[in-house]
């Protein structure tokens, strides 16, 4: 097991956060914005901005909403209290200007761990594991970080591409390469994070440098295996959740999102989860506890 050198805890200014590798396959983060760390030795980074969206501006975190004449009313119950909250931040915006939004739970500087609810606007599952993973309980010393969704434009009509009919799984910048076109399942963009919703998820990445990712998937109900430590990861989930660890075949995996993170965090274990076409609560209940038993064992592993 490789000892990773203490980490100044991260401080991400509300709705500042963007990529620190630049759109389009630019490596080079821009400089418009910076967040903070506690710790005066660690270095400052600079990120860019998210985009303005291209509709009416979402209100951002720490601002009021626009007030607007006569009453309103709303269907939509208000979601439960999150205990252990240490910071909610919009880190970028889609292609239609929805918020990217992430949940940081827990102790700061302990093993971060990063959960993504949604890549693929048709295969929602994932969100209902990072639903209850807001108000589980925490094991000591875990840095919690949630993503409902990176493809809140697929998922609000149920397709698997986003609103540029890109597969954001086959659009990060590790083995990118060609593929496809506008409206196949599989067309990896015009270039390595030309997606504003990777571009994004990268940066945040990169400043998180996170020891455990998880990349919630539908519907082939497996992980794939993996040799050394991260097999022994995958497995220790397959164990907690009762999924089987076998391949996945029948695509073509260039740019995709956990192998970029591997690259990106190469001291962390990052992985797909496929889910079962269905998720009961109690099933997203079992995935979030595993999540968490994980996390707590990850350093001895």
């Amino acid at each position: 097991m490789s000892v990773r050198p203490a980490r100044a805890t991260l401080v991400l200014a509300p709705a500042l956060v963007m990529a620190a590798c630049g759109g389009r396959g630019d490596p080079s983060p821009s400089a418009s914005s910076s967040v903070a760390r506690s710790a005066t030795t660690a270095p400052a980074v600079s990120v860019a901005a998210p985009p303005e969206p291209s509709t009416t501006a979402a209100t951002t975190i720490g601002t009021s909403a626009p007030t607007t004449s006569g009453p309103t009313t709303s269907t939509v119950p208000p979601s439960p209290p999150i205990p252990d909250l240490v910071q909610e931040v919009v880190f970028g915006r889609s292609v239609e200007g929805r918020p990217l939004t992430a949940i940081e739970r827990g102790t700061p500087g302990g093993t971060v761990v990063l959960v993504i609810g949604v890549i693929h606007g048709d295969e929602p599952a994932g969100a209902g594991v990072v639903e209850q993973l807001r108000t589980l309980p925490l094991p000591a010393g875990i840095d919690l970080w949630l993503v409902e969704s990176i493809n809140p434009d697929g998922q609000a009509v149920r397709t698997r591409t986003n609103r540029h009919q890109v597969d954001l799984n086959r659009n990060f910048p590790h083995r990118w390469a060609p593929l496809g076109a506008p409206g196949d399942d599989e067309y990896a963009g015009e270039g390595p994070a030309s997606e504003p919703e990777a571009e994004a998820v990268a940066g945040l990445i990169t400043l998180l440098q996170p020891d455990l990712g998880l990349w919630y998937h539908q519907d082939l109900f497996r992980i794939a295996p993996a040799s050394g430590r991260a097999g022994r990861v995958r497995g220790r989930y397959a164990e907690l959740t009762g999924l089987p660890v076998d391949g996945i075949t029948g695509g073509t995996y260039t740019g995709t999102a956990a192998s970029w993170q591997r690259q990106a965090v190469p001291d962390g274990v990052s992985f797909i989860v496929e889910l079962g076409p269905t998720v009961s609560d109690e099933e997203a209940g079992r995935h979030a506890a595993a999540v968490l038993q994980l996390a707590s064992e990850l350093p001895s592993i």
